[in-house]
Order: structure tokens, then sequence, then C-alpha cells
């Protein structure tokens, strides 16, 4: 047995439209199909050829998580990478998405790196390489 690959990334959203918007026009990513599953559905967008992304949005409401950045035992974040960071950087601005870490260089990664939040609090680092 082996790990093929990473298929997919899942997020439970408060607020579909709103996670929409940012996954579309934000950080540019193409819907890539939906399916109502009876008590939620489920809104792909394609990260990779291989992988995507997946918001399931409840149709009955639900507690929030409370994780903070330092939490053991959390899930902390998933990374994309870009060709343009720069751009990224001035897109989240522009929509006013809150961004946790600036763009800087990070020497032991070899990489420019940011930090931003999505509208349902998770935690997103882009790197350009």
């Amino acid at each position: 047995m082996k790990i093929l690959a990473l298929n997919h990334i899942t997020i439970n959203v408060e607020n579909l439209d709103a996670s929409k918007n940012f996954y579309r026009n934000v950080l540019n990513l193409e819907e890539a199909g939906f399916i109502h599953m009876g008590d939620h559905t489920l809104t792909y967008y394609q990260l990779t050829p291989e992988c995507r992304l997946e918001l399931i949005d409840y149709l009955t409401p639900v507690s929030k998580a409370t994780i903070t950045e330092t939490a053991q035992r959390s899930y902390r974040h998933f990374c994309l990478e870009t060709d343009n960071l720069a751009q990224v950087y001035q897109d989240c601005l522009d929509h006013q998405v809150f961004v946790r870490k600036a763009p800087s260089f990070v020497e032991k990664l070899g990489c420019d790196t940011m930090l931003i939040v999505d509208p349902n609090g998770v935690e997103i680092e882009i790197i350009q390489k």
C-alpha cells in the first residue's frame, strides 16, 4: 500500500456566498462542481490537476470551532503556491481579506510566504518559490 496523491482539502463554510466570492475573486480559482447531498452541499474548486478544494455548506447551522494559531492538536493551515505573490497580496488588500502575515522572504524555507484568513477563519499560507 502507498499513498498516491492528495485528493482534496475540505472546509466547512459559515457563508457559502462569501466563501465562493473569496476563492473565485481573490484567489482566482474556478468552480469545478457542485453536489447537493441532502443535508449539505459540496462546492469544488480545482487546485491542481490531482487536488480539489471542497467547501461544505451544512443546511442546518452548527456551532463554530475556535482554534488559535498556536493551538495543539488542531489543523493549522493549507498552503498554495503562486507565481506572483505580490499580486495575491494586492488582491487580498483590494478585497479587504485579513492578512495575518504580509509577504516576506523566509530564509530557512527559501521562499517568500504570506498568511491570509478566508471568510471561515481558515488560515491559508501562500508561497512563491
